[in-house]
């Protein structure tokens, strides 16, 4: 399967607002029905640099970064292609948009996401309470290899 890492466009923000809801839906299963809108893309990802995983031109995930903090806010794979590497792929993509150690937050409850990114070469680096539930902050500890870079197509 072919793959491309590209920036994003606004051509595909219906797309990706329906992938954001799809793939919440089923990370936080334990949320109830209606839990995650349409809107909440445009929300979730306003002042970020977007990155695209596509397949056929249509995008099968993405991954979102605020910049000055080299904060990995999203990183979401439609569940149809999850597995494939579509994730690896994105994280390699936002590698050169990370100014200095990366972190995220992964909900306590989402320990697939957990164990995805600590396969990935991030560690834990403390625990909290936010709106969402307990979730914990993590930081990468290592070079995230291979660098691919933004805009190539790659085969899953």
């Amino acid at each position: 399967m072919q793959i491309s890492v590209r920036t994003f466009v606004e051509a595909d923000r219906e797309a990706l607002r329906q992938l954001f809801v799809v793939a919440r839906d089923a990370a936080f299963s334990w949320a109830g029905a209606g839990a995650h809108q349409l809107e909440d893309f445009d929300v979730g990802t306003a002042g970020e640099q977007i990155l695209v995983a596509a397949h056929a031109h249509q995008p099968i995930g993405f991954a979102s970064i605020w910049l000055e903090d080299s904060f990995l806010h999203h990183l979401f794979v439609h569940p149809r292609h999850q597995g494939l590497g579509v994730g690896k792929m994105l994280l390699a993509g936002c590698e050169p948009y990370f100014s200095g150690v990366p972190t995220l937050k992964c909900l306590t409850a989402n320990a697939r996401a957990q164990q995805f990114y600590q396969a990935q070469g991030w560690r834990v680096r403390s625990q909290a309470e936010g709106p969402e539930g307990a979730y914990v902050l993590m930081e990468r500890t290592q070079a995230f290899a291979p660098h691919l870079p933004v805009d190539s197509v790659h085969t899953a």
